[in-house]
């Protein structure tokens, strides 16, 4: 195993998302949000205190989850149409691919991107692409956007729609 760790760069990697998968998540945060706050009314209505707070807590993290869908949704939108507007399409060659199998088929991929100094940055991902990209390692290559100026880069996962 190559010792990468020493070679990774600070570009910063962006969750590359359109409008309409942002607008999903925040249709998914908001329902969350709404059930859990359903769930908080509805366990003052159970007979034992400590099932009350129980619920309760169960309750708040289900619309901590919510919240944090909705903002992390907005945060990723605004960032892809910054790197969109900004950035310019590139591959990304594979330079080593970990298995990082746990429940999910996953993969730990160190990418090589194509410009001065060829700097080296970490995706950690189970999109079938990249497990693809991962399995064909060395010579594979991904799609991203890159903004040199910026050092942000993002790995294209499907359809960026603006």
């Amino acid at each position: 195993m190559p010792d990468v760790s020493r070679e990774l760069s600070e570009w910063t990697e962006v969750d590359l998302i359109g409008r309409r998968g942002a607008a999903f998540q925040r249709v998914i945060g908001v329902s969350l949000a709404l059930a859990g706050l359903t769930g908080a009314v509805l366990s003052f209505l159970l007979p034992e205190w400590w099932a009350i707070v129980l619920t309760l807590l169960a309750c708040a993290l289900v619309v901590l989850i919510g919240v944090g869908l909705w903002f992390g949704a907005g945060t990723s939108e605004d960032a892809t149409v910054h790197l969109h507007a900004e950035g310019h399409r590139a591959e990304l060659a594979v330079v080593f691919a970990e298995d990082t199998t746990d429940d999910l088929d996953r993969f730990r991929l160190t990418l090589r991107i194509p410009v001065a100094g060829s700097p080296v940055v970490q995706h950690h991902c189970h999109d079938h692409r990249c497990v693809l990209a991962g399995r064909e390692s060395p010579g594979a290559a991904l799609p991203a956007m890159i903004d040199e100026s910026r050092g942000v880069w993002g790995v294209i996962h499907g359809p960026i729609d603006r």
